[in-house]
């Protein structure tokens, strides 16, 4: 089974899972993928869990911080 991600970012595809959230909002977290030399490699729970009244504003909030910690993860991959 393959999935269309929702967003994808200097090599990384992005994939985010939105939730009710405990107090009536939504909770977003996401998983992202990338080809390495040895295959995809995954990391599950990248990035959130992030906060939104609407699921938009749940999955925009997860995918600024996604981004931002694929940004951190290329500027030191070690």
């Amino acid at each position: 089974m393959s999935r269309t991600p929702d967003a994808v970012y200097q090599g990384f595809d992005i994939y985010t899972v939105v939730v009710p959230g405990d107090h009536g909002g939504w909770t977003a977290i996401s998983d992202v993928e990338r080809n390495g030399a040895e295959g995809v490699e995954v990391f599950q729970d990248f990035g959130g869990p992030c906060d939104g009244v609407t699921t938009e504003q749940a999955r925009e909030a997860v995918l600024s911080e996604t981004r931002h910690k694929i940004d951190n993860l290329n500027a030191d991959p070690v």
